[in-house]
């Protein structure tokens, strides 16, 4: 039986390139024959597995340059450390301001504070979480605002 060791690199492949494979594999099509053959045409090997990082790597590239997509994954909140807290955005602040001016509170900053203050217990939004909270409860008083034929206010629409 042959090593998984690369003699350049002393590396054979890895677990994420050896899915990755299979991935772009599926979608091209391929059956389990016709990706070896693939690897002995270009790898001159047998078995997936005897690959080297560099080996794999070529095939996987042949892959990609014959159609198949490598969709790339968001980056999750559990990548950060647990002790690093994400700011609020931009777009979180635009979006609160949005919601603000549909409530009609522009003209009355104090509502918003008073809103900031009864969710958050501060004036001013810091951090990412504390903007998702802010936007849910202003998107749904906006919701229940906005529905025909619904109180608003104890003011009956016309």
């Amino acid at each position: 039986m042959m090593t998984k060791i690369d003699s350049k690199s002393g590396k054979g492949i890895t677990g994420k390139q050896l899915k990755l494979l299979w991935m772009l594999a599926r979608q091209l099509g391929m059956d389990n024959d016709s990706l070896h053959a693939l690897v002995f045409k270009l790898a001159g090997k047998d078995s997936i597995k005897t690959l080297s990082i560099s080996e794999a790597a070529k095939i996987i590239d042949n892959l990609i340059e014959t159609g198949a997509k490598v969709k790339r994954k968001r980056k999750s909140r559990r990548d950060l450390p647990a002790n690093v807290v994400e700011l609020v955005t931009v777009e979180q602040k635009r979006f609160i301001k949005y919601l603000e001016k549909q409530l009609g509170w522009q003209n009355d900053p104090e509502r918003l504070k008073g809103f900031l203050r009864k969710i958050i217990k501060r004036e001013g939004v810091r951090t990412k979480q504390e903007g998702i909270k802010i936007i849910q409860g202003l998107k749904s008083m906006t919701n229940r605002k906005i529905k025909p034929g619904k109180e608003v206010n104890s003011v009956k629409r016309q």
